[in-house]
């Protein structure tokens, strides 16, 4: 089965500033869990986007990572499209890449 690290980062303000409250981030977790059953959280990253009307945004983001089967990538674009809107973000950084993974457990 070919698998799918997919890497994206979840925002921690919207984009006028404000902060998006932890209960609508411990949200944004257990929608991803329940769907997908496993993810990671790999700490807050920090970027410049540039909006679409020109204004330049520092943003902190949690980046997140899963491992998922190739056929439900589309799922998870579709389940991103929707946690953008609910953060009023203009987009959502998402990457893909070809993975080999294996869960190891002890003898």
């Amino acid at each position: 089965m070919k698998m799918k690290k997919c890497l994206f980062l979840i925002p921690t303000t919207y984009n006028d500033g404000r902060p998006v409250p932890p209960e609508v981030i411990l949200d944004v977790w257990e929608v991803l869990f329940v769907r997908f059953g496993s993810l990671s959280q790999d700490g807050i990253t920090e970027g410049l986007w540039e909006m679409k009307d020109g204004t330049r945004v520092k943003d902190h983001s949690l980046k997140f990572w899963i491992v998922i089967e190739e056929e439900k990538v589309p799922l998870l674009k579709e389940l991103i499209k929707k946690i953008a809107r609910l953060l009023e973000q203009e987009a959502i950084y998402f990457e893909t890449m070809d993975c080999d993974m294996e869960l190891i457990g002890p003898e």
